[in-house]
């Protein structure tokens, strides 16, 4: 019997309603409330859970990333995670394989084979959110891999534990006859099905023929004839089975080879069967990847910056195809390119060629492909729900399904219906708004299922869902698309191993010929911020609160659901520190988000409502310049308290006032305060520059000297030839960032207004560009400078732009850089690394950039916001000793977390010119 208490003290059970409605949602259609949701730390948490399910009957389903589009991570029983406790990896035999557990996310897998010139075989659109968890689960394939490299074809070995909570690991050599000796009802039902599929030639031609193209409706039946081995059989039938027979807590996956080049094209013609004619073309030139866009998915560009194409120019039935060559030489790549060009030449419908080899451009060319169904998703009618389905033809029959297609989205008026898809493959997806509000819709969405069904099944002899996963609204289609027989054998396999129907029932199968239709998500409206959130989970994988409270999708979905809640005093308090407190609205989940939702923006305008101190804050305007030397001098005074008190002592005393003040004060950092000893003030008649002095670099220095980066900057343009003028009233001023990321709103832009103001001032006499010393603040101004036609340049910005005047002499060192939240949603988001690589011989970054969680000073008031944001995404040792930004507070959190030393970008160059 499991023991709760147990649990509740390891605290990985949640009961509150604020959390359980964070897992109500996933990417899919469906909404379920979970009556609890489990975070097990180890394989005998889950052991335990499984006790408990099959003693009280109750459902249980497994859920890493979330990003299923079928409905097969919600549940009204009991949700288990399975994603930040579950990240363990190691790569094995120089890449050619590599250990997983089901939390590592597909992208992060890739990251680390890289080094090895390897990479996973399946490379679903989702990858960088999804896991290997859910992509074992639903057999991803994806662009490239086909059917030879999906998850079933590449996985070596699998530990996993049944519902009865026996764990087995088939990488070893005696684990066979182990599953033989304990599971012999299991056993038996394996061999029964093997034999009744092997000795009747028409159930034996039917999965043969199933797996001809992509099919992942119902359970991988392939495995009775591909296996011999009982665990064999049963490991492979857990690919694709969607969590409904065992729980997989770890995995050892095949990789393949990872070109290191790649030539990729867009096509527009204006003809769909023109188009589809070129994909026989595309395959025998050696395409690795040829995906399908209709009209509608083409003009969705319009959404993103740096536009491949001009979406004004496209016209109705016109059509995309996009292709890519991967190899490991780039005069291959170009010779691809070239004979591509040469056989398309005499093609006279097509409207538009782009061929590219540069990796921006063909980053640009993908986004539009791989964030298709939430970027469609967020231009559904006004309280609709969205759903999406893949099917799968032979690749000759493209077009032909295509026009079939959009005849049954005419008949069943589904006029904002949109069609891509994996050419290649003859793989096509749609998604559609449907409005379940009514009987009707809800029958209208009924009969196009069957249409669907019908097309797929009868005319092109498909596949219902060649990649998604069966799920909840494929469930009532199953035997349709198999025939009852097999039907019958799918059932007899799910009652063998999972007598009580607790892994995810009426998912996969279901007995429920509506359950396609039932629990339906609503999407009500909140705020213009985030309505168009379709919750496909694009954004969590980068929000420094992921694993500590909430994510941006967690908290749209709370926010939808709390309006029909009347929450309590700790369900509040709840709500409170997790869904508000705790987000660093550092805005970087707009980057991931296909559609530009800021949820960090929304949370700002939440605070807003929720700040009463106006008083207070309007002194604290009114006094800015006094208000920074007050702060200049406590710090001053902390610091020398802690030099009295000792520093632990002193980090003690500050965590113990925080938690007593309710995290009004800040707990103190590690290595303390690097407080600027002046205020530099210069007095230049005709500047070359103009440098505004952010608030913080007048208070906390540039490294240990006292040195601020405004000084800094005036030395280094000095050595170039070049005279600054810094803006010595700058005291009064400031960009407005921290009042607007507390929820001031309305102090924000006054203060704002007031140094735009100045700025333009000052602009109107000198005409010279204006510097801005912390990349933060220069977000913060750019756009409303811009308007102004006045040319603002980041720190950053600007040592790029003079470097060729300067004589730099490398440091031979090693140094960690970390790329700020403002920098990482510029356009040139890699001018920091390409700065700091002129000035030392070795660099250490991440692969995917990260927020440090510090928000300003948030990450000093919620120190666990700023720890587990750097925790979770620097998870590999660090050689270097020493680390550079653009952002003095980020550096104090990172160098508290990371034990570096931390400096700032104007000192670093600093150092290292010949003054």
């Amino acid at each position: 019997m499991i023991q709760l208490a147990d649990f509740d003290k390891k605290k990985i059970i949640f009961n509150d309603r604020i959390t359980r409605s964070a897992y109500a949602r996933d990417a899919s259609m469906y909404r379920m409330v979970p009556r609890s949701v489990i975070k097990p730390q180890n394989v005998e948490d889950v052991k335990l859970i499984f006790q408990y399910a099959n003693k009280n009957k109750t459902p249980l389903t497994f859920r890493a990333g979330g990003t299923s589009l079928s409905g097969q991570s919600v549940t009204d029983g009991i949700l288990v995670e399975i994603l930040h406790n579950w990240k363990k990896y190691l790569v094995l035999d120089n890449g050619k394989l590599i250990l997983l557990e089901p939390g590592v996310i597909g992208a992060q897998a890739n990251n680390l084979l890289s080094t090895f010139s390897r990479r996973l075989g399946p490379d679903p659109a989702s990858i960088k959110s999804a896991t290997i968890g859910g992509i074992l689960s639903n057999n991803s394939s994806g662009m490239v891999c086909g059917t030879e490299f999906n998850s079933y074809h590449t996985i070596d070995s699998l530990s996993f534990i049944l519902p009865n909570g026996n764990s087995y690991d088939t990488s070893k050599s005696d684990e066979n006859q182990k599953f033989i000796k304990r599971e012999k009802e299991i056993t038996e039902t394996l061999k029964s099905i093997q034999q009744t599929i092997k000795t009747n030639p028409e159930l034996k031609r039917k999965v043969r023929d199933k797996y001809r193209i992509k099919n992942t409706i119902g359970y991988s039946m392939n495995a009775f004839l591909d296996f011999e081995k009982p665990l064999d059989i049963f490991s492979h039938l857990l690919i694709g089975s969607e969590g409904t027979l065992a729980f997989i807590s770890s995995c050892i996956m095949n990789t393949v080879p990872n070109p290191e080049y790649f030539g990729t094209g867009l096509f527009i013609f204006n003809d769909s069967k023109a188009a589809g004619n070129t994909i026989s073309q595309f395959k025998d030139l050696g395409a690795s990847a040829i995906e399908f866009l209709d009209d509608k998915s083409l003009k969705t560009a319009r959404h993103y910056k740096n536009i491949p194409y001009d979406t004004n120019l496209i016209d109705d039935n016109d059509v995309g195809i996009l292709i890519e060559y991967q190899n490991d030489d780039i005069n291959n790549i170009l010779s691809f390119l070239k004979k591509t060009k040469q056989s398309l030449k005499k093609n006279r419908s097509i409207k538009s060629t782009l061929l590219v080899t540069d990796d921006k451009k063909r980053e640009a060319i993908w986004k539009i492909r791989k964030g298709l169904y939430p970027t469609i998703g967020a231009l559904r009618r006004t309280g609709e729900s969205v759903i999406t389905e893949d099917i799968a033809i032979d690749y000759t029959n493209l077009s032909s399904a295509v026009d079939e297609l959009k005849n049954i989205f005419t008949k069943r008026n589904f006029d904002d219906s949109v069609i891509f898809g994996h050419a290649k493959d003859g793989n096509l997806h749609f998604v559609t708004s449907v409005d379940f509000n009514s009987q009707e819709g809800i029958d209208n969405y009924g009969e196009l299922m069957n249409d669907l069904a019908k097309m797929t099944l009868q005319k092109f002899n498909g596949s219902l869902k060649a990649e998604h996963g069966t799920g909840r609204n494929m469930a009532p289609f199953v035997e349709s698309e198999w025939g009852g027989e097999i039907y019958k054998l799918m059932w007899n396999l799910k009652e063998s191993v999972d007598p009580n129907n607790i892994l995810n029932p009426d998912v996969l199968l279901s007995k429920k010929q509506n359950i396609h239709i039932s629990n339906i998500k609503k999407t009500p409206q909140i705020s213009s911020i985030i309505d168009d959130c379709v919750e496909c989970g694009f954004c969590e994988t980068i929000c420094p609160s992921r694993g500590l409270t909430y994510t941006p999708r967690q908290r749209i979905g709370i926010m939808r659901e709390i309006n029909q809640l009347d929450l309590t005093k700790t369900e509040k308090d709840i709500l409170n520190y997790g869904v508000y407190d705790t987000c660093a609205t550092d805005g970087l989940c707009a980057v991931e988000c296909p559609v530009n939702i800021d949820t960090g923006s929304f949370i700002k305008e939440i605070r807003r409502s929720k700040k009463t101190n106006k008083l207070f804050n309007k002194i604290f305007i009114e006094h800015f310049k006094w208000m920074l030397t007050f702060l200049k001098l406590g710090l001053r005074m902390i610091n020398s308290l802690r030099f009295i008190f000792g520093s632990q002592n002193f980090i003690f005393i500050s965590k113990k006032l925080n938690i007593l003040s309710k995290n009004l004060i800040p707990v103190f950092p590690r290595n303390g305060f690097n407080i600027s000893k002046k205020n530099y003030k210069n007095h230049i008649s005709n500047p070359d520059y103009i440098l505004f002095e952010s608030c913080v670099n007048r208070v906390i220095s540039g490294d240990d000297t006292g040195i601020t980066s405004s000084e800094y900057l005036v030395g280094i343009a000095k050595n170039a030839g070049l005279k600054i003028l810094k803006i010595n009233d700058s005291s009064d001023f400031c960009c407005g960032l921290p009042f607007s990321s507390k929820g001031y709103i309305e102090s924000a832009n006054m203060m704002q207004n007031l140094l735009l103001d100045k700025l333009e001032e000052i602009y109107s006499y000198y005409k010279k560009p204006i510097i801005v010393d912390m990349s933060p603040c220069s977000e913060a101004l750019y756009s409303k400078l811009k308007i102004k036609n006045i040319l603002l340049l980041d720190s950053v910005e600007f040592l790029n732009t003079i470097k060729s005047k300067l004589e730099i002499k490398k440091l031979n060192k090693s140094f960690f850089v970390h790329t700020v939240c403002s920098t990482q949603k510029s356009v040139d988001n890699d001018s920091l690394i390409n700065l700091v690589k002129d000035c030392v011989e070795n660099i250490e970054t991440l692969d995917e950039f990260f927020c440090c969680g510090m928000g300003g000073d948030r990450g000093l008031k919620f120190p666990e916001l700023s720890k587990n944001a750097i925790n979770q995404s620097v998870q590999i040792p660090l050689k270097s000793s020493i680390g550079v930004s653009s952002s003095r507070t980020c550096e104090i959190g990172l160098s508290n977390e990371l034990g570096l030393k931390f400096i700032s970008i104007e000192s670093l160059v600093y150092k290292v010119i010949k003054n």
